[in-house]
């Protein structure tokens, strides 16, 4: 019991919601307007951000750490720069000349400057120093011939040592070389980039101009369109929408049906006379059929033949008819005939027409109205359309003006950068292929000094080998000799590098790449400040009383805010904030503002309906005399059951064909050639009655068959009788009049408010389109920051990052000189001994000072203008102290008055003198060193 009223009180809502919704039911189906969308696909940007640092990445990341190491995140501190309405004025700190948290901020770049003026100024002096020594016999300028005892593990340390350095050379001279060569490519293609980002920008800007005339114009053509189409079919579909709403278009059904009596009764005469002749055809048939059935028995019996016999049997010669079928049973229209011509000449068809002329006369007043006011409301429109179009044209106009400015302005430029390139960016590349080429040049000589050095043998001074160790160490002090003649200049032009360098890439690049709050970046936006030309572009756009006005709230502009947003591809109008002074949004006031709106409201107050009587009393009683017809008697079922294409069981031109096969091979004789000419002559027969009888017959059937079920269906309309759709007809027109007349009014008020309603939700979806196509759509600002990136990889990745990595080679190399002058010189005087370490003992005679010059003084019998075998020369060369022994002892050949008359018993020790004859002894007197004499003059010419 209790949950019957629930199962109610939940139905009730339910019922209230179908009614609602039924009630939102549209009812016109007003089709919304396919806009073409604007094809941006077919446009190519050339610009390209692509770059391959081809191996100097890691240079590249290096140099660029370094760098940060020495600029601060700020670059200026605070108080040092004021920047204000265009102008950069001196800051506080400038005025009190406080300058210590400038100093405090680059003192590393300060330090690192001031070491590098030092070592400019010192090099030059410390190389002359050491020239002025070495030339005194100093400083290795001369040394004695003999190693000493730890020499050979000197020079295998000095040797590796100088390897690593020089090893290490190697990479700051092909850096050199190759920043150098990159930063000459990128150098004479930033025009081409540059080019290629002004053809971008422009083709942008013009891309732009032709989507914002593609919504503007086209796309409010096609609304344009519609809108006429929709107001020229307003009426036919208030009209229509009424007659199904109301039923009335039964009316004109049954005007129609009337209508089409005549063609009714000549179906049905024509069907009479089908009807006469299949009779008539059937009676010929079946007394045809007899005989031959007759005929065909006698013969077929005599014949006695299996083949006779089994034909009787097949085909049931013995009950050969038309199929049973009986003709009479067909129904006689000659009554329905009748009653049809009664309706026809009766006053039906005229009592309709005049229901049909009201309805008509109603559309055409509903019709007229609508034209009267179609053309108001596409002057409207049509007005709507030119403001936008001025709008539109506006806009693109100004948008072709700066893609022509930008053209016109930038290619001579660019034309006379290239000129400047041209000529001149070939001595700055010469200047750097001059550097790298010193550097190589003295990495030359450092590998042929190691090479003669390590590889060549000890010099003798009398052999021709040009690669020995004496060579090299000419090779090291030649590659010091260029070290200090060029190290000042080289350092000088390197830092001169890491300082522009530095500032570029802190300044530029890196400003560049990440914008957002950036301190370089906020003071050319102070400098040049864009809200300062917003607020007079603003006031121009509101003198010149443009169709757009500016927004009522005024919102800032900062560049790198501009750089930022244009990243993330928003709308030119969002990126530059372009409401400040052309607000998208006042476009949707245009529909009010030219009267769109106002007319639409007017035409939905004169469209109205009078009351209409569409069938008068007259008109009923007839229509009710139409029902009450002999038409309600026709019946297709006593025509489609009682015929059939099958006039008869079997084909009588198949039996035919196979009594003549039987015929053919009756047995010869009298008598059998009696029954085969009788066999023949009545497959003849059955032949013939198909041809004139039956297929005639079978199209007559089929005629009939299809006239009668075409005449049931457009008498019942669907219903089961004729008189129940002449009933339903009657009932559905009065309640169309009924409905005309007492609900009509509003009905037609609501079709036409929601076609107003449906026109104005048009425009405005056009308005909507336009709005947010401006703000989302219309010129996404990623080509743009494509060519925004493409300069940065052009300028900094292709020039900057070279040029900083050009230095820093230069300066890894200048840091390796350091070291390599000292182990050039150590290695340079190791390199000139020509004697192997002889032993301690021969070490501390040559401690004398007698004995300090003597490898600067050639022996006096030594062997002259004596070419030796090499390997002679090679045996002297590892032990040279016999020529210094034995060369110098009497048994050469040499004038005897300087013959030592000392004896030779050295035993391998330094000579001493022997007391002559008459002298003390040896205890109380010992010669000095030998000394030398170089002999007469005569042996030396």
């Amino acid at each position: 019991m209790a949950t019957v009223p629930r199962q109610q009180m939940l139905s009730v809502p339910l019922l209230l919601i179908l009614v609602v919704v039924v009630q939102a039911e549209p009812i016109l189906k007003i089709r919304s307007t396919e806009f073409t969308r604007f094809n941006e696909s077919s446009v190519e940007f050339v610009s390209s951000t692509s770059y391959n640092a081809r191996g100097m990445a890691p240079l590249y990341d290096i140099t660029n750490h370094v760098i940060n190491v020495f600029v601060d995140e700020n670059p200026i501190p605070e108080g040092y720069i004021t920047v204000k309405e265009g102008e950069i004025l001196a800051g506080p700190n400038v005025s009190d000349n406080n300058w210590g948290p400038l100093l405090k901020q680059y003192w590393a770049i300060l330090l690192v400057t001031g070491i590098c003026v030092i070592m400019i100024a010192l090099m030059p002096i410390i190389g002359l120093c050491l020239c002025c020594c070495r030339c005194f016999g100093g400083c290795g300028g001369r040394s004695q011939p003999f190693d000493k005892k730890h020499d050979t593990c000197r020079r295998a340390i000095l040797g590796f040592l100088l390897i690593c350095s020089t090893s290490a050379l190697v990479f700051g001279v092909v850096v050199a070389f190759v920043t150098n060569s990159y930063m000459q490519h990128g150098v004479e293609n930033i025009t081409t980039s540059a080019r290629h980002g002004v053809q971008d920008t422009r083709l942008f800007l013009q891309t732009t101009s032709s989507h914002i005339d593609h919504l503007l114009n086209k796309n409010y053509q096609e609304l344009n369109t519609d809108l006429k189409q929709m107001l020229n079919d307003a009426s036919d579909n208030i009209i229509k929408r009424l007659e199904e709403e109301s039923n009335a278009e039964k009316l004109t059904t049954l005007y129609e049906f009337v209508g089409k009596l005549p063609g009714i009764r000549e179906s049905l005469q024509q069907m009479k006379q089908l009807t006469s002749d299949l009779r008539i055809t059937a009676s010929q048939l079946n007394d045809g059929l007899r005989g031959v059935k007759r005929e065909l028995l006698t013969s077929l019996n005599k014949c006695g033949t299996q083949e006779c016999i089994k034909v009787m049997e097949d085909y049931k010669i013995g009950r050969l008819n038309v199929n049973g079928i009986d003709y009479n049973s067909l129904p006689d229209l000659s009554q329905i005939i009748d009653s049809v011509t009664e309706l026809i000449e009766s006053s039906l068809g005229s009592a309709i027409q005049d229901g049909v002329e009201q309805m008509e006369q109603l559309k055409n007043t509903l019709k007229q109205t609508v034209l009267e006011n179609i053309p108001k409301v596409q002057a409207a429109s049509d007005s709507t359309g030119k403001a936008i179009k001025e709008v539109s044209d506006t806009l693109t106009s100004r948008l072709n003006n700066i893609a022509d400015m930008l053209g016109n302005n930038s290619y001579k430029h660019l034309d006379t950068a290239d000129d400047y390139i041209t000529q001149y960016s070939i001595y700055r590349y010469y200047a750097g292929l001059g550097i790298s080429s010193v550097l190589l040049l003295i990495l030359i000589c450092l590998v042929f000094g190691l090479l003669c050095g390590i590889c060549g043998k000890r010099p003798d001074g009398y052999g021709d080998d040009c690669c020995n160790k004496g060579a090299g160490g000419r090779f090291m002090i030649l590659a010091v000799t260029i070290i200090f003649l060029t190290f000042s200049i080289i350092l000088a032009v390197a830092l001169a590098s890491f300082l522009i360098g530095t500032v570029t890439r802190r300044v530029a690049c890196d400003s560049l790449r990440d914008p957002a709050d950036d301190q370089i970046i906020n003071y050319i936006d102070q400098f040049l400040d864009l809200n300062r030309l917003y607020s007079q572009l603003r006031s121009e756009a509101e003198r010149s009383k443009s169709k757009l006005l500016a927004s009522d709230t005024v919102a800032e502009i900062h560049l790198g805010e501009v750089i930022v947003t244009c990243q993330k591809n928003e709308s030119i109008y969002k990126v530059l904030k372009l409401h400040n002074f052309v607000n998208i949004q006042s476009i949707g006031d245009f529909p009010e503002e030219y009267g769109i709106t106002r007319e639409l409201e007017a035409l939905k107050a004169k469209i109205q309906i009078k009351s209409v009587e569409i069938l008068t009393p007259e008109a009923k009683r007839d229509i009710e005399t139409l029902r009450s017809s002999k038409l309600n008697d026709f019946d297709v079922d006593k025509f489609t059951d009682n015929l059939t294409l099958n006039i008869t069981e079997y084909n009588l031109n198949e039996i035919a064909e196979k009594l003549r096969g039987v015929a053919d091979r009756v047995p010869t004789g009298k008598e059998m050639n009696d029954i085969k000419v009788n066999l023949k002559n009545q497959a003849l027969h059955l032949s013939s009655y198909q041809t004139n009888l039956v297929e005639p017959m079978i199209a007559s059937t089929n005629q009939l068959i299809k006239l009668s079920t075409t005449l049931d269906s457009s008498l019942k309309f669907g219903e089961r009788s004729f008189s129940d759709a002449i009933d339903k007809f009657l009932t559905q027109i009065s309640e169309a009049e009924k409905y005309i007349n007492e609900n009509g009014k509003a009905f037609v008020q609501n079709i036409t408010a929601e076609l107003v309603s449906g026109f104005t939700r048009q425009i405005y979806a056009y308005v909507n389109l336009v709005i947010d196509s401006t703000q989302n759509d219309i010129g996404l600002c990623g080509p743009v920051h494509n060519v925004y990136q493409s300069v940065i990889v052009a300028s900094c990745n292709r020039i900057v990052d070279p040029f900083n990595g050009f230095w820093a080679g230069v300066v890894w190399c200048l840091l390796l000189f350091l070291p390599s002058i000292i182990f050039g010189v150590k290695l340079s005087t190791l390199y000139q001994k020509s004697d192997p370490y002889p032993g301690p003992m021969v070490e501390s005679e040559y401690l004398y000072d007698a004995y300090t010059e003597r490898d600067n003084i050639p022996l006096a019998s030594g062997p002259k203008n004596k070419r030796r075998k090499k390997q002679d020369r090679r045996r002297e060369s590892r032990d040279r102290r016999e020529i210094y022994y034995e060369e110098g002892s009497p048994s050469h050949s040499r004038d005897p008055r300087y013959n030592d008359m000392a004896p030779k018993n050295w035993d391998g020790a330094p000579p001493r003198y022997q007391n002559p004859p008459m002298a003390p002894p040896a205890a109380e007197y010992e010669r000095p060193p030998p000394y030398y004499y170089p002999g007469a003059p005569s042996e030396h010419e």
